[in-house]
């Protein structure tokens, strides 16, 4: 009986396996010394290889290493394109929310307590920005009474002890260091802030709860951001500190100032109250921004009330920001 040769799509099938084979053999005659790695990769056709080595074009696709024997000792998994990549990424991401989506609402039930959460910890920084902020109204009387002796001394022509000029340098670190944790403070409610509103936002969409709008809610206030200025520029930063002391000024009875590096302190009174303005260089670390920071304080002459009154007030914080950056 004659046998004809096999179709060619048969031996097309054979091929990779005869490879192999003929690859182990080798492998098998040669001394262990001169064994060479061996991987298994497929192409872009999906036809099998057997090489020493992948070709660079074919680098990020997925490869096994076998042994001197034809065993997958290691399966080294492709680099994922940049399609992949993104849908990785995606699932990621929804996972992330998924799991967040759970933990809101695991410790929510409603948005009421949400916002008895957020105004909670919002009120905790605030009770901390104010007792900050009793402590400065105490360093700048402080402050106060030792410009005043030094300045009695001037008026004498009388020197000015080491030790005085030493309490008032100290005395005005001390403020500046007060209102950079005041500002810092002032960062951390403004950052609970957005991130219950986001919180907030997400949990009526889970819900399909209707947004605030749709309510007939009375409108958000504004942030009270106007107070605040930032800058990095060394130039940029001394002009907008020029522009605060300006404004201060313009808005100061200019007597009794006390003007020292990033410090100022400024009065402006009437037959109902004494207000302190108050402007300070601050900077949480070098690498940090410079904030120029405006605090008005006053007190009432006849009951000692802190509140301020005057209506004056709050237009003198909302145009601040505006002042210093030449807006």
């Amino acid at each position: 009986m004659t046998v004809g040769p096999l179709p060619s799509k048969l031996l097309d099938s054979y091929r990779p396996l005869a490879v192999l084979v003929l690859l182990l053999v080798l492998g098998l005659l040669s001394p262990p010394s001169t064994a060479q790695q061996l991987y298994r990769w497929v192409d872009d056709q999906g036809e099998v290889h057997y090489t020493d080595q992948v070709p660079p074009s074919h680098a990020d696709k997925e490869r096994a290493r076998l042994s001197e024997y034809g065993i997958t000792i290691e399966t080294q998994p492709g680099v994922p394109t940049g399609e992949a990549r993104e849908l990785e990424h995606r699932r990621a991401e929804e996972e992330r929310r998924r799991v967040e989506d759970e933990q809101r609402l695991q410790r929510y039930r409603t948005v009421d307590e949400l916002e008895l959460a957020r105004d909670g910890r919002i009120a905790a920084i605030e009770a901390s920005i104010q007792a900050k902020r009793d402590d400065m109204r105490d360093e700048t009387r402080t402050l106060i009474a030792l410009y005043e002796e030094m300045q009695a001394l001037q008026k004498q022509d009388e020197p000015v002890p080491l030790d005085l000029m030493s309490k008032i340098d100290a005395s005005m670190t001390n403020i500046r260091d007060g209102y950079t944790e005041i500002v810092d403070n002032e960062s951390r409610k403004q950052s609970v802030e957005d991130e219950f509103e986001g919180d907030i936002a997400r949990f009526r969409q889970i819900r399909h709860l209707p947004a605030p709008d749709e309510l007939d809610w009375t409108a958000k206030p504004a942030r009270n951001g106007s107070t605040l200025v930032d800058c990095r520029d060394r130039v940029q930063c001394h002009t907008y500190w020029d522009h605060a002391v300006s404004y201060v000024r313009a808005h100061s009875d200019r007597q009794g100032e006390v003007l020292g590096p990033g410090l100022l302190i400024a009065f402006q009174q009437d037959e109902r109250e004494i207000r302190t303005l108050t402007i300070a260089w601050t900077q949480k670390s070098a690498d940090q921004p410079v904030q120029i920071y405006l605090d008005i304080q006053c007190r009432n002459r006849l009951t000692a009330s802190l509140i301020c009154v005057d209506p004056n007030v709050p237009r003198l914080r909302e145009g601040f920001r505006a002042a210093v950056m030449g807006e």
